[in-house]
């Protein structure tokens, strides 16, 4: 069992950070490209769309990792990497909840001007690079995890 919820997760942790990278080199480079006012106009219809994948690839991702860190063996190698996996995707959620959604909210609502949004939009996609490179590094140490775990 716990072996089969530690492939979800991985493939979990895999899709999210495939669909992260989408965003940062397609979705957010166009972003980017656009107008700001009509960058916030079309992000209110992208937006949404983006939100379904991300909650289908993280969840799996965030609660296969917690169930394989709790599961693991006390002082194990294999607990350690998944409890690195398991905060590195709780902080991405964090980062997301904390920066990234209120911003997307705004940037729906029309909220900032020219400059701002350009400001703020720069911003987010530097942010969101971050956010990539944390749930890579989440997948690294979800396999690691994995191959300690199989080899005892």
């Amino acid at each position: 069992m716990k072996n089969t919820i530690s492939i979800i997760a991985i493939i979990g942790i895999g899709a999210f950070a495939g669909n992260m990278l989408n965003i940062g080199l397609s979705h957010a480079t166009y972003w980017q490209s656009l107008d700001p006012i009509e960058f916030m106009k079309f992000f209110a219809i992208d937006f949404p769309l983006l939100l379904v994948p991300t909650a289908l690839t993280l969840l799996p991702a965030w609660l296969g990792s917690l169930f394989v860190f709790v599961k693991s063996d006390k002082n194990s190698e294999s607990r350690k990497y998944w409890r690195i996996a398991f905060l590195g995707l709780t902080l991405t959620i964090l980062q997301t909840s904390v920066y990234h959604l209120p911003m997307n909210l705004d940037f729906m609502a029309l909220k900032y001007d020219v400059v701002t949004a350009t400001s703020k939009l720069n911003g987010w996609v530097f942010s969101h690079w971050i956010r990539t490179g944390i749930a890579i590094i989440s997948g690294i140490y979800a396999i690691k995890g994995f191959q300690k775990s199989i080899k005892k």
